[in-house]
């Protein structure tokens, strides 16, 4: 189904894919389908979809033949999802419950969403229950933020001009960083050849005040984090100090990310 959003968080949904899915997001996909195989007239399951582009990268992949379906508990990034592409199927559900049938997919995937589960290893079994027998799975998780020094300085940049509450946001995705209890997950909740494998890419934003923008507008929000545009700008302002290490000579701000993805079998 697809869940009546607010306006507000349809336009939440909207700054998301607006900000911050072309500069640091949409690089990954092809690490994620790779690890999970995905390929052909697939039915294929991204969870925690956010604004759906791994789901769109899949879909490209398989072709209109293919049932790929990106799921995420936010009605405001469905919403903007189904605006995005809307020949996917996009629900409205937590990893925790998923709304399927066992054995539904070949494939199930998902890009930095685990951090966010409530319930990690029931989410996991979730997971494997919906997964077809030799169906493959691939889950793409952050390393630390020291390991991705960028957003340590954001989230420094947000506890002194914001609040302690909206730096934290920032360091929830890098919460995961040890791979190896991640693996045990998997393979307590029965999948087999689990592994990891770490991958690097770089992240592109317009200049160094989108690196904070994308937060303020995109990511806050989400977590019901609503600033004025006054306070939005002043930010901003005094931000660029801090971020101008990572400008380049065309004004751009670079960065590498680095993550692992995490991959594994259902047995046949």
């Amino acid at each position: 189904m697809v869940a009546e959003a607010t306006q507000q968080e349809l336009e939440a949904g909207r700054g998301y894919e607006k900000l911050f899915v072309p500069a640091l997001f949409a690089s990954w996909p092809r690490h994620v389908l790779d690890g999970a195989a995905v390929q052909g007239r697939a039915h294929v399951l991204d969870i925690a979809c956010g604004s759906g582009v791994l789901a769109r990268a899949a879909f490209e992949r398989c072709g209109q033949t293919a049932r790929v379906v990106g799921l995420d508990p936010a009605p405001g990034m469905i919403a903007a999802a189904k605006e995005v592409e809307p020949h996917i199927q996009w629900v409205v559900g937590i990893a925790e419950n998923l709304p399927f049938d066992d054995g539904t997919f070949d494939h199930v995937i998902s890009q930095f969403g685990i951090m966010f589960f409530q319930d990690r290893p029931k989410a996991v079994s979730e997971m494997y229950r919906v997964t077809k027998p030799g169906g493959k799975l691939a889950v793409a998780v952050w390393h630390s933020v020291d390991d991705n020094p960028a957003y340590k300085d954001i989230a420094s940049v947000l506890e002194q001009y914001v609040s302690p509450d909206a730096a934290d946001t920032v360091r929830i995705p890098f919460c995961l960083d040890d791979p190896l209890k991640v693996t045990q997950l998997f393979s307590q909740a029965g999948f087999d050849e689990v592994a990891f494998e770490t991958k690097r890419e770089k992240a592109e934003f317009p200049n160094t005040m989108t690196m904070v923008e994308v937060e303020l507008r995109g990511w806050l929000p989400l977590f019901g984090i609503h600033l004025s545009e006054g306070k939005i700008s002043e930010v901003l302002t005094k931000s660029d100090a801090v971020l101008a290490k990572y400008a380049t000579s065309s004004g751009a701000a670079v960065f590498p990310t680095t993550a692992y993805v995490i991959t594994a079998n259902k047995p046949e």
